[in-house]
């Protein structure tokens, strides 16, 4: 006995509608399918690599004002010794030794 149109559910009228209309439309079902997914991934993937990518420029700012910091530490180091040796060279000025120290109470 064949079932009528109206006892047919859906999914069965879908069904017998893909396998006499062929497999075209079943596989450009599963190719869109396909197309939706991977849209999804490279979605997912993108993001991921902006979150890393913000993560190490934040990483790289951190390493440049830590560069900028050493650079003035040994800028102010370097003008000590620079101090030091003009008046050592230019003013014949030394340090006092313990013996020329005077301690005042």
């Amino acid at each position: 006995m064949k079932p009528t149109e109206s006892s047919m559910n859906l999914a069965s009228l879908i069904g017998r509608d893909l396998v006499t209309v062929g497999l075209v439309p079943l596989i450009l079902a599963f190719a869109i399918l396909l197309s939706a997914l991977s849209v999804v991934y490279v979605t997912h993937e993108s993001r991921q690599l902006i979150a890393q990518q913000e993560k190490l420029l934040m990483q790289r700012e951190n390493y440049d004002v830590e560069w900028r910091n050493q650079i003035l530490e040994e800028n102010s180091l370097a003008e000590h010794s620079r101090i030091e040796r003009l008046a050592e060279t230019e003013l014949k000025m030394q340090r006092p030794s313990v013996d020329n120290e005077i301690v005042i109470h």
